[in-house]
């Protein structure tokens, strides 16, 4: 299923939501780079707003394919394509920045490096127990309060929705052993390979993070080549920064990045068209 925002521009950005959500939590940054002249695509990933079963299957090369044929689509449409994600989706964005170097740009935000935010019990080293034994066919991480937003206006909506019997929009409220396995393998996988992240990017995190700790993040940041990079640090938000209190601040802060990167492009085609 894909859900866009289309008026005929020149520029798309590709959004990716994250693990267990919905394009939903993507909404209002989808609507704020449809007003500053992007077309929006932002499609529901494999495995997700479906079952749990069906996420339970799903590998997280089964992830990036999708993404990744998602953006060469886009690429051979448009004449500027950027990604950006949420957690799972912006560690996505973050290995199309690695396989393809000369992507327009890369946003992140909040990537889920680590399940070592502060709302993760004490008891998580018995985590291994239910990831790599038998367990791991019945054990499911239920997510509780707060449910990665600090807003409690905007809390109380998701724990309604998670109420919701309308499974095609609405997240999971629990997360399967073998897709947190699968997380911790993405992880991995960018980290051993870091040094290839060298088209332009912008991290955005939260210092109170309550799933995924801002240290990952200012690993990708520090460790990554490219020679155009930025890192924003929120002081405000939980885990699910684009619908929490400075939501506007990760689109504004996107959206001038790419904006700058589309500018200086355009420079560079005019240099040498002179």
């Amino acid at each position: 299923m894909e859900l866009s925002i289309k008026n005929n521009n020149e520029k798309a950005v590709l959004l990716l939501h994250g693990l267990t959500g919905t394009p939903l939590e993507l909404r209002w940054v989808a609507r704020d780079f449809a007003k500053a002249n992007y077309d929006v695509y932002f499609p529901i990933l494999p495995g997700h707003c479906s079952s749990l079963e069906e996420l339970k299957k799903t590998k997280w090369e089964e992830l990036y394919e999708f993404a990744k044929n998602f953006y060469l689509n886009l690429k051979a449409k448009y004449s500027e394509v950027f990604v950006a994600g949420l957690c799972v989706g912006g560690m996505l964005s973050l290995m199309l920045g690695m396989e393809f170097p000369d992507i327009d740009g890369v946003g992140s935000w909040a990537p889920a490096m680590g399940i070592d935010g502060w709302a993760i019990p004490w008891y998580r080293f018995l985590l291994p127990l239910g990831l790599y034994t038998p367990l791991k066919h019945i054990y499911y991480w239920k997510e509780k309060e707060p449910f990665g937003i600090k807003n409690e206006a905007m809390r109380k909506k998701i724990m309604q929705m998670m109420k919701s019997e309308k499974n095609e929009t609405m997240a999971y409220d629990k997360i399967p052993a073998p897709t947190i396995v699968e997380l911790k393998r993405m992880a991995k996988y960018i980290k051993k390979r870091i040094n290839l992240l060298k088209a332009p990017f912008i991290l955005i995190h939260s210092k109170e993070d309550d799933l995924s700790s801002i240290k990952g993040a200012r690993f990708i940041y520090e460790k990554a080549p490219s020679k155009v990079k930025k890192f924003v640090e929120l002081s405000n938000s939980y885990h699910i920064v684009t619908m929490d209190n400075e939501k506007d601040i990760v689109s504004g802060e996107t959206i001038t990045f790419f904006n700058s990167l589309s500018e200086r492009k355009h420079q560079k085609v005019e240099a040498c068209q002179a």
